[in-house]
């Protein structure tokens, strides 16, 4: 639905809500809890020092590995198609949140990539990941949050080592 127009389907289309979300109505799932572990990653930029005068500055290349983590659109689909998530979705972050939160961590900019690594290691908000790659095929932005969860779990044994 988000990437083609019905003119450019042939046959019949069956249309259901996201699987293993509560429906609130129709075709809405209730996406409360999903949207409460995205806030619970800090979605924002954290700084200690003194705000810049116009803007934080960043490199070409720092800006150049934010691409493909900040283009999502926070449809649910990874989340919803993993089935880590559908069995620990209370306790484990899914796909979508961790794509956010490693598009934090890694941001040149950022100054709470410890704190933000400490949030991360858990049982559970993390390591229920046991890269299906469900998530990346079901993309509509052909983004891979299962690349990003990966990188976060070498991240998490190089701050170890």
């Amino acid at each position: 639905a988000c990437i083609y127009g019905m003119d450019e389907i042939k046959g019949d289309v069956k249309i259901y809500p996201l699987p293993h979300m509560p429906v609130v109505k129709d075709l809405i799932p209730d996406l409360t809890h999903f949207y409460a572990q995205h806030a619970s990653i800090m979605p924002w930029l954290e700084t200690k020092t003194n705000r810049p005068a116009k803007e934080w500055l960043q490199s070409i290349d720092d800006r150049k590995k934010l691409d493909g983590l900040y283009e999502c659109v926070m449809c649910a689909c990874c989340s919803t198609s993993c089935p880590s998530y559908w069995w620990n979705g209370d306790r484990y972050l899914g796909p979508a949140a961790l794509l956010h939160a490693y598009r934090w961590i890694i941001d040149s900019r950022d100054e709470a990539t410890g704190e933000r690594l400490d949030n991360l290691e858990d049982p559970f908000k993390l390591y229920r990941c046991h890269t299906i790659m469900n998530c990346t095929k079901t993309c509509p932005k052909g983004l891979n949050p299962a690349k990003s969860i990966a990188s976060i779990k070498e991240m998490m044994v190089e701050r170890r080592v």
